[in-house]
């Protein structure tokens, strides 16, 4: 009755409705209201149990899948996700990274988010990210820092707490920088909230640096430049390195001879310790026709180990000598020393019962090949090689 009367008297008198209809609207009325009223507080229990999530990459946009299912691309923000365990993969190109987080559900207007930032690199191994994500703990305010490699200096506003795995639970609320560091691999930092009653989880995976942080040439030589590593991470798989250089390059630069941050594509080939070449993008070179286009002038980076000792490596030399048709210009020279005769025999074997080959004149300079008790093997020419006395003959580097 309060329905039809409500509606009636606002009804223009000239275009009056029957009392019947009066009525049937009014009953419709009220079953909208009750209808409507009932889902806003059937679904008050979802909207509470949604959860929030922040997802970027370096580089290209990613796609990004919640569950299996695309939802955007990146960068992506989003306080819709619902709460509770939810599987993140990202992809890009041949790229691919996937983790499973567990989302907090909302309090209030309070919303948990989740963080996801990720370098996808060239592989597994050259890549790098971070995440973030708050568990309810009633023990105080907690930080639990985690890093792949482990071990990492932990800063907190440039204060070094700690190493990782790091756990406190006695940081004041408040928002601080939070800095994870290892040698040989990039630093990563972010800004980070501590709230009372909640753990925060910070996972790092730090980029391992593929180039030293000044690169310069060889002595002796103008285009032949050393990339050589001491990490392991680094040097496991040349090829892997070899487009992790690449990759570098462009996105944050080498500082060639002090130079500062120079993103143009530098190198046009790669040489590893394994005596394996790799082209400009990082793809190795192996058929005839990809040699026939190499140059010996080319920029070469050499993928070496300092494990191994200064210079080249045998395999590489090789390379450099063989394919490209050029004398490597590093490592150890041979000076002949004065002799009675002017001259110096250079033989087949390192004894006086080897065949003389050549001989070569005092004060000469040749490229060392191999040493032995009392001999050196030097190269005299394209097409000659061999050994002669040590006692008349000076090792430079």
């Amino acid at each position: 009755m309060y329905c039809s009367m409500s509606i009636s008297t606002i009804a223009s008198k000239e275009k009056s409705l029957p009392n019947a209809a009066l009525y049937i609207i009014g009953i419709i009325g009220v079953g909208l209201i009750v209808y409507f009223g009932g889902y806003i507080i059937t679904n008050a229990d979802k909207l509470k149990s949604k959860s929030g999530i922040n997802v970027d990459v370096m580089g290209e946009s990613a796609e990004i899948y919640i569950n299996d299912k695309f939802v955007s691309k990146t960068p992506y923000t989003s306080s819709d996700v619902a709460s509770g365990s939810n599987k993140i993969t990202l992809k890009s190109g041949d790229r691919q990274y996937q983790t499973s987080i567990n989302f907090l559900k909302r309090e209030g207007d309070n919303v948990h988010y989740v963080g996801i930032t990720r370098d996808l690199g060239t592989s597994d191994a050259f890549s790098s990210g971070s995440e973030f994500w708050f568990e309810k703990d009633t023990s105080g305010n907690v930080l639990r820092v985690i890093s792949e490699p482990s071990g990492a200096k932990v800063y907190i506003d440039n204060s070094e707490v700690g190493v990782t795995p790091f756990l406190s639970n006695n940081i004041s609320n408040g928002d601080y920088e939070l800095k994870v560091a290892i040698a040989g691999f990039e630093i990563q930092s972010s800004r980070i909230t501590i709230n009372k009653g909640y753990t925060l989880n910070t996972t790092f995976k730090l980029f391992p640096v593929p180039v030293p942080q000044k690169i310069s040439s060889f002595e002796g030589s103008k285009n032949l430049y050393d990339l050589s590593s001491e990490n392991n991470t680094v040097t496991t798989s040349s090829q892997e390195w070899a487009k992790a250089v690449v990759y570098w390059n462009k996105s944050r630069g080498l500082n060639i001879e002090g130079t500062g941050e120079n993103k143009t594509p530098f190198f046009e080939l790669l040489l590893s310790y394994k005596g394996d070449l790799y082209s400009a993008e990082g793809t190795p070179i192996i058929t005839k026709e990809e040699l026939a286009t190499v140059k010996a002038d080319s920029r070469i980076g050499y993928l070496g180990r300092t494990i191994d000792g200064q210079g080249l490596s045998k395999e590489a030399k090789q390379t450099l000598e063989t394919l490209l048709g050029t004398v490597a210009t590093v490592g150890k020279q041979a000076k002949i020393l004065t002799t009675p005769t002017g001259w110096l025999r250079v033989r087949s074997e390192p004894s006086l019962d080897g065949t003389e080959i050549t001989r070569v004149d005092t004060g000469g300079t040749y490229q060392v090949l191999e040493e032995q008790t009392g001999w050196v093997k030097i190269k005299v020419s394209d097409t000659s090689e061999g050994w002669v006395s040590a006692d008349y003959v000076e090792l430079v580097e």
